[in-house]
């Protein structure tokens, strides 16, 4: 029996298995399918919020306490297992509400600066790491700290006996342990009953085949980004549609989205679209983050509704949640 099942084997899910795999706790952790196929593999990979003043507190205070430790934990988990999450320090562009009252009094409160640029303001700390890099060394690293990860196991339901949780059941089998983590994003609320209801908010993204150095600085304008990979390939994302689990992918937005980035950088109006794809958001009316324990049983923990900001919360959202298991159990 593990001292915790985590449910969900995306990058919120793994980072807190290693954080407590670190603090000495036996961890298994389940996923519906492979891990790190959905949300996590699917964004952009920056480290911070594209409009923090957008977001609460407590969203703020888990990004950047993220960002001052996602250099040395990514140096580390290279070391260990000698995959790449390729960290890179290339700035972000911000063209549009950085000089808005409500972006400068966040900027004041914070501490954080910009430098000027014709273009907008260049928040020059800000980085990126490739999702599928970080995630597939992640995964790599929690099975070293002994992480039992069990994948293609759809969870049904808590299993329930006088209040309290013993585990979780799946079609077929029931696993047992201490206490339940949940880290399933946009699928939490399908078998755990939750306070606020966590819903799929779909983005769509391209990726353009170019060379290195076309884009120096992930730039951020109207809502989408264009975020520049070290061997030239270009990001551009990403939309916001409340349309379910529904994975297509359409013509229109592919154009949009190239559109988009070609206004910017007219050189890539003619770069190959290499690749389209959506992934599903873990959204709730609140928007808030779901960190801490559950309503109605001791046992059960949430880490979840991250929404787009699971990447660059992770390590912070990871810690906080290894700290009340520990403290709580």
């Amino acid at each position: 029996m593990s001292d915790c099942l985590i449910i969900g084997g995306g990058v919120i899910g793994m980072m807190s298995a290693r954080y407590l795999a670190l603090s000495g706790a036996k961890v298994t952790l389940i996923d519906q399918q492979a891990c790190a196929q959905e949300s996590s593999w699917a964004g952009g990979g920056i480290i911070s919020p594209l409009y923090p003043w957008k977001y609460n507190d407590l969203t703020n205070e888990l990004s950047l306490a993220s960002q001052v430790v996602y250099e040395q934990l990514c140096a580390q988990i290279l070391e260990d297992t000698g995959l790449d999450p390729q960290y890179l320090k290339s700035g972000l562009l911000m063209m549009d509400e950085y000089d808005s009252d409500e972006a400068i009094a966040w900027m004041k409160r914070y501490g954080v600066k910009y430098q000027s640029h014709q273009q907008g303001a260049l928040f020059s700390e800000i980085a990126q790491v490739r999702n599928p890099r970080l995630l597939k060394a992640l995964k790599a690293d929690i099975i070293n700290k002994g992480v039992k990860i069990i994948e293609h196991v759809k969870i049904e339901k808590l299993l329930i006996k006088n209040d309290k949780a013993l585990g979780v059941v799946s079609s077929n089998k029931t696993y047992l342990a201490d206490c339940v983590l949940a880290c399933s994003g946009a699928w939490s609320s399908q078998w755990l009953d939750l306070k606020e209801e966590i819903f799929p908010m779909k983005g769509q993204m391209i990726v353009l085949k170019s060379k290195p150095d076309t884009v120096e600085n992930i730039v951020l304008d109207q809502g989408r980004y264009i975020i520049p990979r070290q061997d030239g390939r270009i990001l551009v994302g990403s939309t916001m549609q409340n349309v379910g689990f529904d994975r297509s992918t359409d013509d229109q937005t592919r154009k949009a989205l190239h559109e988009f980035a070609s206004q910017r950088f007219g050189s890539l109006a003619n770069a190959q679209v290499e690749h389209h794809w959506s992934g599903f958001r873990p959204a709730s009316k609140s928007a808030k983050v779901m960190l801490g324990k559950h309503a109605k049983f001791d046992n059960v923990f949430l880490n979840t509704g991250h929404f787009r900001n699971g990447i660059n919360m992770a390590p912070e959202s990871a810690k906080r949640i290894t700290q009340l298991i520990n403290h709580e159990t």
